[in-house]
């Protein structure tokens, strides 16, 4: 008798770092050499890929992130929202020693800029590391072209796990050594407008996508307040993006992965999918740092009012 398969131990697995950010808002100017610039306003709390595990968890989904954590201060100011919010520990990987990641922001309405240190970088988890989470998606913050990033995204997917990946500030373009072959081994590619252009060298979002393409079955560019370009299967779509008062676009780009992804796991048809997607980016923006990311409720309350607008126009 054949046995069960074991059921899914996470909806997502997300494999990326924590930083803790030190956020500058209300700034006269940029900053610059010389220059003594006051922000007028400041807060800090943790980001980077811990913005993506809370957006999920508060999407309704389970949840498990891969990400390392040491003695210092930074690593326990993280672990303290974490618990606080109910995300799982599960896959968290433990350092004798400080493991410090923090990033300066300075933050404007529509785009916002870091400045960032790292005592190391953690490692990427093994096909086997994944195969015994049993996640239904794996969520890979940043691109790397690696030989270990390849064989974990061929593992996973053997193994019957979606893929998703993004971008994040590449220093290489599709033209380095490696690149499409991840590219083409990935299910689904997310990076933002600048990431796309400048990742491609191309000179547009548009042109970007219709390279990208050739190489992801689904590939989706996010524009900020201009919503969202994708091509899935060939078809392309654009969503635009809600209107809302936008204070902080920090976390943004975190939270529409996390409204993508749930849109896929509950069955939804991949323009809808999409629109929950730029629905959970805009409304991140709200507040500062990523605090406004949406719950279920906030999401699906904003998906039928959006709809009874659609139908009334």
């Amino acid at each position: 008798m054949t046995e069960p398969a074991p059921a899914n131990r996470y909806d997502v697995m997300v494999v990326g770092e924590y930083y803790y950010d030190l956020i500058f808002t209300d700034l006269p100017t940029l900053p610059r050499l010389g220059a003594d610039i006051w922000a007028k306003s400041f807060d800090d709390l943790p980001g980077a890929s811990y913005t993506t595990a809370l957006a999920l968890t508060r999407l309704g989904l389970k949840a498990g992130w891969w990400c390392g954590f040491g003695t210092d201060i930074f690593s326990r100011m993280v672990l303290d929202e974490v618990r606080r919010e109910g995300i799982d520990e599960g896959l968290f990987q433990w350092h004798d020693g400080p493991l410090r990641r923090v990033s300066a922001a300075f933050s404007f309405q529509h785009d916002r800029g870091f400045i960032s240190y790292v005592d190391e970088h953690d490692s990427d988890p093994k096909a086997h590391d994944v195969a015994a989470a049993r996640p239904r998606v794996l969520m890979l913050q940043g691109f790397s072209r690696n030989a270990e990033r390849l064989a974990l995204i061929n593992g996973a997917r053997q193994a019957g796990v979606l893929v998703c990946g993004e971008c994040q500030h590449l220093d290489f373009g599709i033209e380095a050594e490696g690149v499409v072959d991840v590219l083409q081994a990935l299910d689904i590619f997310v990076p933002n407008e600048t990431e796309a252009v400048q990742f491609t060298g191309t000179a547009d979002a548009e042109t970007a996508l219709e390279v990208l393409a050739q190489h992801v079955r689904t590939v989706v560019i996010k524009r900020g307040a201009n919503g969202a370009i994708a091509i899935h299967d060939g078809r392309r779509y654009t969503v635009p993006a809600p209107k809302v008062e936008v204070v902080d676009t920090t976390g943004a780009g975190d939270s529409f992965n996390a409204g993508l992804i749930y849109g896929v796991l509950h069955g939804a048809p991949f323009e809808e999918a999409l629109r929950y997607a730029v629905i959970c980016g805009s409304l991140s923006t709200t507040d500062y740092g990523g605090r406004a990311l949406p719950h279920e409720a906030d999401l699906l309350a904003h998906v039928s009012q959006d709809g009874k607008e659609r139908q009334a126009r």
